[in-house]
């Protein structure tokens, strides 16, 4: 051997794994590993935004058939008067809440509604 070759023209020539080749082998594993973990990610995203979508649907589906349930109790609510509302713990103002999550109707005989003392 020439004493003027250089240690990468010597590896050049000597069979066998090089640095240069290991490195190589290194990037195209990460290169690997980033495209299965992109693609991974991707189908994860496609797959969360389909099942919003069809959650999404299935509550429009549901309030489209409750529809006819909720007009006749609001218009049924509407026909009654002041005095009947107030007998279910309601007023006119809170129809348009009914259908709202979380409404309670106050109960009919609150305390805070005392009667008036009778004249003696």
């Amino acid at each position: 051997m020439d004493a003027r070759n250089t240690k990468a023209e010597a590896a050049l020539l000597l069979p066998g794994v090089t640095a240069a080749s290991r490195h190589e082998e290194n990037v195209r594993a990460l290169l690997a590993t980033a495209a299965a973990a992109r693609e991974e990610a991707f189908s994860n995203a496609v797959l969360s935004g389909i099942q919003a979508a069809i959650r999404g649907l299935g509550a429009a589906v549901r309030g489209i058939a409750s529809l006819p349930a909720r007009l006749e109790t609001y218009n049924a609510l509407r026909r009654l008067s002041d005095r009947e509302l107030r007998d279910i713990g309601m007023t006119r103002f809170d129809i348009g809440n009914v259908f709202e999550p979380g409404f309670k109707a106050r109960a009919a005989n609150d305390a805070d509604e005392k009667p008036a003392p009778r004249a003696a």
